[in-house]
């Protein structure tokens, strides 16, 4: 429970303290969205399994999916601009739609954020055994993972600040990269057709296309984690709103001509390519490319690796949240004593992170369908939670007197859009497809309700804490201050 100062207007301590207050730049805040984006490794894994599920529909899809996210954003800018927050959407929609809503969205983050690293984890081993010839089944991926998943660890337990800026050096080169091998891969295009047309030009059903919107959105998964540092931004009420509003409109033009490049390269190549682990590189091989494609394997495989950190750190921090609400264990509230970090929290997912991948890769599974079915489950997750967000904002602003007719419009629209666009999808998933995927995702996310049920009925003062952000405290005014006469 946070303490009182005596004269019971500001706190003696801060809800959330034992993390670095106010400490990351401008530049390390929107770090930690470009890395949990990852564009790099989104513009190049996600349009081909869109094109499996949309077909001719893919670009227009993708254009929804871009369009819906970014709306999401501007609605998450509100809660932004006025409270900072370690929880970010989560401790958002309990402003709105109070404990149970924050917990149903806040449980749908989690497993987005656990599944988004499961699946960055597997596509950075996927381009590292491209880029270096090892076998793409058995152990030696396996092997890869464990290795990445320690060095994932070190760099998320000594801090954000050291992973904000490793991600965002890696992904301003990764990015280059992919621009230069999609460039050149045009300019080397025939015009033929091959038969990756069958799928990319395959016929379009309400189930594909909304499925293919959710997988879209997958693209986008993490642009709002940096919220998740509101407490340790210099300037949080300011840096936070444009990183959650401009990463995802940056992103969107990177993705979608990407996409538009993917479309017409894949329909000229093989089903086989389409189809592979790493169709752009396959491309790019095709065309002999040589260094440049292992320049180009490199260069995903460290987007991927800054997406795994990214989507740690920020699934950390919504657990160091719910901990310090008294919601989850107290354990996973402490932070580490020289790093500040939630190193409680990390040490307890990281292993599960890691070792799903690895046991997986190594039983045999393809780095691809392990791929597709991670960032199924991960875009559930956030296209859930976001539909939540979106839905608070307004009731939020209602709340404190300051809902515009534009803001009531446009949640009303995100939620409506994300809730219509979820709803489809899982009406249309096929046991022989994603459909095996929503049932894992049910069951992740099934502990949100449930935490929700026992806490309302055997602890209801818990539920009342959800919701927590950083405060100003007595020791943050200067002497005098704050003194009543």
């Amino acid at each position: 429970m946070t303490q009182r100062a005596p004269l019971g207007e500001l706190p003696v301590r801060s809800p959330v303290a034992g993390l670095r207050r106010r400490g990351l730049s401008v530049a390390e805040v929107l770090a930690q969205s470009v890395s949990a984006l990852a564009p790099s490794a989104a513009v190049v894994a996600v349009p081909s399994i869109v094109m499996v599920q949309a077909g001719a529909a893919t670009l227009p899809v993708m254009l929804a999916g871009t369009a819906l996210v970014v709306l999401v954003g501007w609605c998450l800018t509100h809660f932004a601009r006025r409270m900072a927050a370690v929880g970010g959407v989560y401790s958002y929609t309990a402003k709105g739609l109070g404990p149970g809503g924050a917990l149903l969205a806040g449980w749908a983050l989690v497993v987005g954020y656990a599944a988004v690293a499961v699946s960055a984890l597997v596509g950075s081993v996927a381009y590292l055994t491209s880029a270096t010839g090892l076998p793409p089944t058995g152990w030696s991926p396996a092997l890869l993972a464990l290795g990445i998943g320690a060095l994932a660890t070190l760099t998320t337990v000594r801090g954000i600040r050291l992973s904000a800026r490793v991600a965002l050096a890696l992904e301003v080169v990764s990015v280059a990269v992919v621009v230069v091998v999609l460039g050149v891969l045009l300019v080397a295009h025939d015009g033929g057709t091959g038969t990756g047309a069958a799928v990319v030009e395959g016929p379009v059903t309400a189930g594909g296309v909304a499925t293919g919107v959710v997988l879209a959105v997958a693209a986008f998964m993490g642009f709002e984690s940096a919220a998740t540092l509101g407490v340790e931004a210099r300037r949080p009420l300011v840096v936070v709103p444009r990183a959650v509003l401009w990463t995802p409109v940056a992103a969107g033009v990177l993705f979608l001509a990407a996409g538009l490049a993917q479309v017409v390269l894949l329909s000229a190549a093989p089903v086989e390519v389409l189809t592979s682990d790493v169709p752009v590189a396959r491309l790019a091989d095709a065309e002999g490319l040589g260094a440049l494609s292992r320049l180009l394997d490199a260069g995903i495989a460290a987007s991927f690796f800054a997406c795994v950190t990214g989507s740690t750190n920020a699934l950390s921090r919504v657990l160091f949240s719910m901990s310090r609400e008294g919601v989850l264990p107290r354990a996973l509230g402490r932070t580490h004593r020289r790093f500040s970090t939630p190193a409680v929290a990390l040490a307890v997912v990281l292993p599960v992170l890691v070792g799903v991948p690895a046991v997986a890769l190594g039983s045999g599974a393809r780095a691809r369908d392990v791929l597709a079915a991670s960032l199924t489950v991960s875009a559930l997750g956030y296209v859930l939670a976001y539909a939540l967000a979106a839905a608070a904002m307004p009731l939020f602003l209602h709340r404190i007197g300051e809902l515009t007719r534009p803001a009531l419009a446009g949640g009303v629209t995100a939620a409506a859009l994300a809730s219509g666009v979820l709803v489809v999808a899982l009406a249309g998933a096929s046991w022989a497809g994603s459909g095996a995927m929503v049932v894992v995702f049910a069951v992740a996310w099934l502990p949100g309700p449930v935490l929700w049920a026992v806490l309302a009925r055997r602890a209801p003062e818990r539920l009342a804490r959800v919701g927590v952000y950083d405060q100003a405290t007595a020791s943050s005014l200067l002497p005098g201050q704050g003194v009543r006469r």
